[in-house]
């Protein structure tokens, strides 16, 4: 019990008796995945989800409240606050560390139905694979979770962890739902994300910054256009000096697992708008997007990094030193980072390893999910899940049903394999 180091240490017995109760449970819980995909919880509505994953989690032994949300944070617009709730479980007497298993239970919208093969709330299981908005982002993550602890209770195998399921509201807009799990209680001692990681392991992410920025200019006539004062051509300065900077801050930060990616901390300008008509100068100019942020890095940091670029574009412009850019910062999600040879980390490769599934190296993410609130507060984190992260806002979002299993799988040996090296 006091060798920590690689999957050899993993008993033949565990994994195999996982593997059995994984496929014998299989199933009956990717039945679970594509009942979850029929209840639409587009716009703020996880209620019509929340009751199933209830139901399931008392039948199974685990005790189960609801998380009600502060009314003056919850900003979907369909949806009233009082509708709006995590569900939160925890099992009976545990003892241990206590690991976070994280899922949120609302969809992006499904925008286009026609386009979809089967339709986006059908949950449809064809040829292996389960179809529907949210198969992938991210019910099919919480159906591989709640199979691999029924597969360890299946085997007899009840690790010393403390396990809670924050199953949570809103990830899609504000995080709302896992900032309100972690204000109640102690913090946990390790965090499991479930969000689509096509089966590979992330311990880091870059995090993000959103803003808005607004230039206010003259309006004038275009035949005399030196009558007024052009906001977006001062825009497109504000831009481009932004530009520059991104680009010094990606030569700056170099991480292994980021290699692959042209930068670690991408900055993306996602809308422009300029104007009111074609005959007239603008008068008005914004712009809004994210700005990456560094594991570990500041954001307050960041922020007036950006704005000292800013005031330097103001300062060489005399309509603008009397009418300065505004820039609004949004929400913010912090880059984290779990070592690989943190016990977490290294439970998950063992994990891979005890099961046969496939050898990859870790992943790095770019994107922003709720992991963030665990790891930026420097809870060891991992995103492990099932699915393509590709497919996940796309028409015909469905994953694998081979993928949901072996998730399963490999989570539940590591969840105990993370118990024996915390005890050692």
């Amino acid at each position: 019990m006091n060798d920590t180091h690689g999957p050899a240490t993993l008993a033949p017995r565990l994994t195999d008796s996982v593997r059995h109760a994984v496929q014998e449970l299989a199933d009956e819980h990717l039945d679970l995945l594509a009942e979850s995909l029929r209840r639409d919880t587009s716009g703020g509505h996880e209620d019509r989800v929340a009751p199933l994953y209830e139901e399931y989690l008392r039948d199974h032994g685990w005790d189960v409240r609801r998380q009600a949300m502060i009314e003056d944070e919850v900003r979907d617009a369909d949806a009233r606050p009082d509708e709006r709730f995590n569900v939160i479980a925890s099992r009976p007497g545990a003892r241990g560390p206590r690991v976070a298993l994280n899922g949120h239970m609302d969809v992006v919208p499904a925008a286009n139905p026609d386009a979809w093969t089967h339709p986006p709330f059908a949950g449809r299981r064809v040829d292996g694979k389960v179809y529907g908005r949210g198969a992938c982002d991210m019910k099919g993550g919480i159906a591989a979770g709640l199979l691999a602890v029924a597969a360890l209770d299946r085997a007899g195998i009840r690790p010393p962890l403390d396990l809670v399921w924050h199953l949570v509201v809103g990830e899609e807009t504000t995080g709302i739902g896992t900032r309100v799990a972690l204000r109640e209680g102690p913090a946990p001692d390790a965090a499991v994300v479930l969000e689509p990681t096509e089966s590979r392991i992330v311990p880091i992410s870059s995090g993000l910054l959103f803003f808005s920025v607004t230039v206010h200019g003259r309006t004038a006539h275009t035949s005399a256009p030196w009558a007024g004062e052009d906001a977006f051509e001062r825009l497109m300065r504000v831009r481009q000096a932004w530009i520059e900077l991104a680009g010094k801050r990606t030569a700056a930060y170099r991480h292994p697992l980021f290699a692959h990616l042209p930068s670690a901390i991408p900055f993306a300008i996602g809308t422009v708008s300029a104007g009111a008509w074609r005959a007239a100068v603008p008068d008005l100019a914004t712009m809004a997007g994210r700005i990456g942020l560094a594991p570990g890095e500041s954001a307050r940091r960041v922020r007036d990094e950006f704005e000292a670029a800013v005031a330097r574009v103001c300062a060489g412009d005399p309509w603008l030193a009397e009418h300065p850019v505004e820039i609004e910062w949004g929400h913010e999600l912090l880059g984290w980072e779990t070592p690989r040879e943190h016990p977490l980390v290294a439970s998950f490769a063992s994990g891979q390893a005890g099961i046969g599934a496939s050898a990859r190296e870790p992943l790095a993410f770019t994107a922003g999910s709720d992991a963030a609130y665990y790891g930026g507060r420097g809870v060891p984190t991992v995103i492990y899940g099932p699915g393509r992260t590709a497919l996940a806002h796309a028409d015909d979002e469905h994953v694998t049903e081979a993928d949901v299993v072996e998730c399963a799988a490999v989570l539940a040996v590591a969840l105990a394999d993370y118990a024996r090296r915390a005890a050692a």
